[in-house]
């Protein structure tokens, strides 16, 4: 059932008064309570809405599609899933009414509903139930506002499964609910809805007559022999005050009245006598307002009676005292306490005989409210001395007590005052206790005409059936707003329900101040005062729990598997919440552990406590930890979990001695535990360290921790210590790993190794991954770290210096390789970009590619001279002859400016020729000092091989350096027969010849040849190799053709293969004393290789320790692509990882004896290593 209540059509009279049922199945069924005179009608006949509209009486009234006026109608509106007291209830309904529907509608922004401790109640109320007079089902819609610790929460109307009416809660709206000082409950589920399926009273009074003098019965439990139970008023009619659903008496009476009853000698209480006759369990439910407080005498608000010495039943207000002398005609005041008192007749052989009393706590009487006032009775079974008489008040249990209701072993309702058969005193009973009973299982609650049901006062009040005369009556003042009487005894549950309704409300909560996971939402349901003990109502408390057992990770290998907690409050609308029980359930290393949790030191936080030693943590295979206590709780931010532990164990072997084997310190290892902060005799194995549960102790003179995990089944002890050994070792010379390159002959480093040692015991045993680092400052003055490679240790140490000793013997077995990458010389080759372009420059990496160079170069003038001091136009090149005739080179490249490449070219060019042009200066020489300059200058990637080999690309022209090979391919001309249509005369292949390029000394002056040997014999050749060419090397020395300087130059257009071959189209080797008059094309000597010949020079550089000869002007990525597939990449990009990530050295001269030595070019992503030209000596490792 959705809902009930009445409707009064005032304007036709009390006598239209209706009682109405709301179905979700079956949709609205009326109920004739009255029925008016000239209608044939049985009462409490059912009718469909339909039906009822259709009622020619009704239909004046309620009108289709017209307004209808609220002064002709009154209702009210009781919700099973939203009780309300009556004083609460809904009596502002509002009836719509159209030719399809049929609408009740509620509105109220008044508050309602409040929990016994008012922590919650509801307000807003905006219901509508419908129903299609076309269809026999009725829907509901519509909200109520749900306060809950003074937070407003809109739940809808619905309806369950079961056809009832519930309010739920939208979580697509979210809310929370503080839970101070704990953390916040995210709900998920606030449901209202009714318990279980209320009893249908035997009798229920409304009051919704509105006016008249009858109180009818609105039960709809009636037969023909068990008539309904209406009410009389038999009072002046300004005794009793009609409201809307309540009538307020004083100094009145309203009692039962049945003319055909009492003509058959029947009481017009029947139904109840005889349904109590049946059940042997009565229930008096009232929901009452007292007027005032200590009224007078026994203030009778509900009586089942004949007279003042025969009640059945009495619910009264005042002091109980009064009962003690019920029935004896005594006056005068008395003192009466603010109580409820309930006489109930009953078999007993006590003193009072006829009644057993049951009252309420003193002083539980109040005037400004409503307040619920239940009794319940219930026969025990035999020997069963439980409270079996219960009074409530506001749905909470206020006394109880046990009435005897059976000594005999028999029935216990017994007819012991039949007409004609009554005890004539109370000592009748105690001498003849069972004189004129008979056998027969009687009742003593007769079913006689003279007994009455009445409400305000007692029966007797009038003198109207000839008994003797009233001295006195005892009325109750105050107002009725239901009277309902139940055969059975209500629940406990089902009395709360009545006055509160059932709250479920899940959600998520959140413990704020606690670690994970105990910070996740945990599934919790909240109690709002409810009944988990429903005989210790005085004990009603907001009830928090938790309980789940979800398994959520604390830690890796610490699980909690099952969290239960439970808080409570005190209720009220700001309510603080305390812990009050709880136990969280782990596994450690696949080990069960039950912890208790209880309220930390600190406000809303827990702790959890295990059994005091009482655990055993088993280890795997390793061992096991005995003798136990851990101890958890979250540390100051509330974020981390601190472990403690207690144990008398002071050490534990790991893993355990088999065998029966004395301990070994050379193969077995042990560790120390620590003592414990607090209790000094106990130790401290176990704790929480890096989010993980760690065996802590101590190993080698220090602090070792372990970490516990499975791996495959088996179980691992795994730690790291971390030590700092201080050290001096000499090591080298140090080689290019896998070459013969030597990067440096000796080391010596004084320096502290940061030892790492990964621990990890199995029940196999020890075993430990060792590497180190150490910091070592090298030539460029750069600090580099270098780590020695890790490596395995299978017996543990006795002391640190064993782990450097180990340490030492891997740096010195892999010391190539731990140097190679990162050593660094004082100084080395670098990129940068300058106007968005790469250049190359040599310093130690911090330094800027402006940096100063200084080179001392051997004698370069034959003569010395002030002269030969020279200076560029800036002063970027300066040239100082030294006493011995050595030269220093100083480059101070401008700073860094728009321009600075450029002005750094033109001073070059100055400063070349001032040299070339120097009369001292020994021929041949000027080629060292390019080279020397080209070294050491910041470079623009595309003009190395400007600066190095004198490449311009304009004029296709070339320096021939000493060293170098030239590549000769030759073509001779093929004659074709003028016969052979096909073939065309012209030149061919014919041959390739290589010329190594040699200097020699011819007197003061280094001079350039063709070949070695021939340069020791210096033949005598008379070819004109000018005009006619050279054949070979032979011709090449021709006197007058063996020159300090030769420069290769190529024709701008080639002679056509086809075509004869004019030596102006050749390319041409020219020679000069000075590099000037090559490059004025004066006093040069010049030849060309006879045919059609292609002459490539050779520069060697070394790839993979092995001597290659490659194209001048041949770059990084042309050698590479002989080896792997290289993208194609723009200037500037880099694909290191395509090729290998190539180790580049580049040779570096100093000194008077021109000393060679490699400097690393480091290449990094940035740099256009892959086009990078190579030069002579250049060294390729993969």
């Amino acid at each position: 059932m959705l809902a009930d209540g009445f409707i009064t059509l005032l304007s036709l009279g009390s006598e239209y008064y209706f009682k109405y049922e709301i179905d979700a199945q079956t949709g609205f069924q009326i109920y004739w309570i009255t029925i008016p005179e000239g209608l044939d009608k049985e009462r409490y006949s059912k009718q469909t809405i339909s039906e009822f509209l259709a009622e020619s009486s009704v239909a004046q009234i309620l009108k289709p599609g017209e307004t209808i006026d609220k002064s002709l109608y009154q209702g009210s509106l009781i919700l099973p899933g939203l009780p309300a007291s009556p004083f609460d209830a809904f009596y502002n309904i509002e009836l719509t009414y159209d030719s399809d529907s049929f609408t009740l509608g509620v509105q109220s922004t008044d508050s309602f509903g409040f929990s016994p401790e008012g922590s919650t109640h509801f307000k807003d109320l905006n219901l509508s139930f419908t129903q299609q007079l076309n269809s026999e089902t009725a829907t509901v819609s519509g909200t109520v506002t749900a306060v809950i610790f003074g937070q407003d929460i809109v739940l809808e109307a619905g309806v369950s499964d079961g056809s009832e009416l519930i309010f739920n809660y939208n979580p697509n709206n979210p809310q929370e609910i503080p839970i101070q000082p704990w953390g916040n409950l995210e709900l998920t589920t606030f449901t209202v809805k009714p318990g279980s399926n209320p009893l249908q009273p035997q009798v229920l009074y409304w009051f919704g007559e509105k006016s008249g003098e009858w109180v009818y019965d609105c039960s709809l439990r009636n037969s023909e022999d068990a008539p309904a139970i209406d009410l009389r008023i038999q009072t002046e009619p300004e005794t009793v005050e009609w409201g809307l659903g309540s009538i307020a008496v004083k100094d009145g009476l309203i009692e039962s009245e049945n003319a055909t009853l009492e003509a058959a000698n029947l009481s017009s209480a029947s139904k109840l006598i005889k349904a109590f006759q049946e059940t042997n369990e009565i229930t008096i439910a009232t929901w009452i307002k007292p007027s005032q407080m200590g009224q007078q005498y026994p203030a009778i608000v509900v009586t089942l009676s004949e007279d003042p010495e025969n009640p059945y039943v009495t619910l009264a207000q005042g002091d109980s005292e009064w009962l003690k002398g019920y029935g004896n005609r005594w006056s005068g005041d008395w003192y009466h306490q603010d109580e409820y008192s309930v006489l109930l007749r009953t078999n007993t052989n006590d003193r009072n005989r006829y009644w057993q009393i049951l009252t309420t706590s003193p002083d539980t009487v109040t005037t400004d409210e409503l307040t619920y006032v239940v009794y319940t009775f219930s026969q025990n079974n035999l020997g069963d001395e439980s409270d079996n008489a219960k009074v409530y008040l506001n749905g909470q249990l206020d006394n109880s007590k046990w009435i005897n209701s059976d000594d005999e072993e028999r029935h216990f309702w017994r007819n012991w005052n039949q007409r004609g058969n009554r005890w004539q005193s109370r000592n009748d009973e105690e001498d003849y206790p069972r004189e004129n009973r008979g056998d027969e299982e009687l009742h003593p609650w007769t079913n006689d005409p003279a007994v009455k049901l009445a409400l305000a006062n007692d029966v007797l009040f009038l003198q109207r059936r000839g008994n003797l005369p009233r001295n006195q009556d005892f009325p109750w003042e105050g107002e009725l707003y239901e009277v309902a009487i139940y055969d059975s005894a209500l629940t406990p549950e089902a009395i709360y329900q009545r006055y509160y309704p059932t709250i479920e409300i899940l959600g998520n909560l959140t413990l704020t101040n606690m670690p994970s996971p105990l910070d996740q939402p945990l599934t919790a349901e909240l109690t709002l005062e409810g009944m988990p003990d429903v005989e210790h109502y005085s004990e009603s408390k907001l009830n928090l729990k938790v309980d789940t057992s979800e398994i959520r990770e604390v830690t890796p290998e610490f699980d909690f598997t099952k969290i239960a907690l439970e808080w409570q409050s005190e209720p009220g609308t700001s309510p603080s919440w305390y812990f009050k029980w709880g136990q969280v359930d782990s596994t450690l290393w696949k080990t069960s552990i039950p912890f208790t949790a209880v309220q930390a030191d600190a406000p809303g936080k827990l702790a959890l406590n295990s059994p005091e030693l009482d655990l055993q943590i088993g280890l795997g295979q390793i061992n096991t930890l005995e003798g136990l206590s851990l101890f958890l709780k979250p540390d100051s931010t509330g974020e981390i979990w601190q472990m403690s532990s207690i144990t008398s164990v002071s050490e534990l072997v790991l893993p355990q001695l088999r065998d029966y084997r004395p301990f070994d310190w050379t193969v077995d290892f042990k560790l120390l535990f620590a003592r414990h902060d607090q209790q000094r005799s106990q130790f401290d194995p176990l704790g929480i360290e890096d989010g993980k549960v760690v065996l802590k102790g101590n190993w080698l003179g220090e602090n070792l921790v372990l970490h516990g995990w499975w791996r495959n089944e088996q179980f691992v002890l795994e730690g790291q210590r971390n030590l700092s050994l201080p050290f001096e070792v000499t090591l080298g010379p140090i080689f290019e790993p896998g070459t013969s390159q030597k990067i440096i002959d000796q080391v010596a480093i004084a320096s502290v190794m940061n030892a790492t040692v990964i621990l990890e015991l199995t029940e196999l045993g020890f075993l430990a991954k060792v590497s180190g680092t150490f910091d070592w400052t090298d030539q460029a003055g750069t600090v580099n770290t270098f780590t020695v490679p890790e490596f395995t240790l299978v017996r543990p140490p006795l002391t640190p210096n064993h782990i450097l000793e180990a340490i030492l013997e891997r740096l010195n077995s892999q010391v190539d390789v731990i140097f190679a990458e990162q050593f660094r010389h004082q100084a080395d080759y670098y990129f940068t970009v300058v106007e968005e372009k790469p250049v190359i420059y040599l310093g130690n990496g911090n330094d800027p590619a402006t940096i100063t160079q200084t080179t001392t170069l051997p004698q370069l003038f034959n003569t010395a001279a002030d002269s030969n001091n020279i200076s560029s136009t800036t002063g970027i090149f300066t040239l100082t002859e030294n006493a011995d005739q050595s030269c220093t080179l100083t480059i101070t490249p401008p700073e860094s400016s728009d321009n600075w490449l450029d002005q750094l070219k033109t001073d070059y060019d100055n400063f070349i020729a001032q040299l070339d042009t120097n009369s001292n200066l020994i021929s041949g020489t000027l080629t060292l000092v390019k080279t020397r300059i080209a070294e050491r200058m910041p470079l623009l990637v595309e003009e190395i091989l400007y600066y190095y080999y004198g490449l311009d690309t304009v004029n296709g022209s070339v320096d021939l350096q000493a060293g170098m090979r030239l590549r000769v391919d030759y073509q001779n001309y093929q004659l074709v027969h003028p016969a052979q249509s096909t073939a065309n005369s012209g030149f061919v292949g014919s041959g390739t010849s290589y010329y190594t390029l040699n200097s020699y000394r011819d007197s003061t002056n280094l001079m350039i040849n063709f070949d070695g040997f021939l340069s020791q014999i210096q033949p005598y050749v008379t070819t004109d190799i000018a005009t006619v060419g050279a054949g070979s090397s032979l011709d090449t020395f021709k006197v007058g053709y063996q020159k300090p300087y030769l420069r290769l130059v190529y024709p701008s257009l080639a002679a056509p293969s086809a075509g004869s071959l004019d030596p102006g189209q050749a390319a041409t080797i020219m020679g000069a004393a000075t590099v000037t008059d090559l490059d004025k094309n004066t006093n040069v000597a010049s030849f060309y290789f006879r045919g059609r010949a292609t002459v490539i020079p050779e520069i060697t550089v070394v790839l993979q320790e092995q001597p290659v000869f490659v194209p001048v002007g041949t770059t990084l990525r042309q050698l590479m692509e002989e080896r792997v597939t290289i993208p194609s990449v723009s200037l500037g990009e880099s694909l290191l990882n395509s090729t290998g990530k190539p180790r580049l050295s580049r040779l570096l001269h100093e000194g008077v004896s021109n000393e060679p030595s490699y400097r690393f070019i480091y290449l990094d992503e940035d740099s256009p290593v892959l086009d990078l030209p190579l030069v002579k000596g250049d060294r390729i490792v993969l």
